[in-house]
């Protein structure tokens, strides 16, 4: 159902959007080898984060709650998957770019490596309700 005056707001820019703000120090993750964003963050409904690890990069990323990634660019290895973005999806195939982590696996850790010597890797995470880390 669409809200119709949610819609047609005239301060919708003021109201709604949504800058890219860092989960951490930019100087601290970017050493690291990483930069993660909070994408979507003004409801406690759900929240997104858009991680991306540089070319080559081996890190251990922890979030408080469970979430889902779906791979946006880059190859690698996620705990012991293959993750990739694909090119082209036929009808029937299966692919490696949609990934659930659990709540304990996220606390204790999920470990990804970039295995590109020149692309890096772009994920969205998505969160449900009630993400310990999303500060309202």
């Amino acid at each position: 159902v669409i809200d119709w005056d949610l819609n047609v707001d005239p301060n919708m820019r003021e109201n709604r959007f949504m800058a890219p703000k860092p989960v951490r120090s930019e100087k601290e993750m970017t050493a690291q080898g990483y930069f993660e964003t909070w994408v979507c963050y003004k409801s406690d409904a759900f929240s997104a984060k858009e991680l991306t690890i540089m070319p080559g990069v081996t890190v251990t990323i922890k979030d408080a709650a469970a979430y889902g990634i779906i791979m946006m660019q880059g190859r690698g290895t996620m705990g012991v998957w293959e993750i990739e973005t694909p090119a082209l999806i036929r009808y029937g195939q299966l692919t490696n770019d949609e990934f659930f982590i659990s709540e304990k696996a996220a606390v204790e850790g999920v470990k990804i490596t970039n295995a590109s010597k020149t692309d890096p890797i772009v994920m969205l995470k998505h969160f449900g309700p009630g993400n310990p880390d999303l500060k309202l």
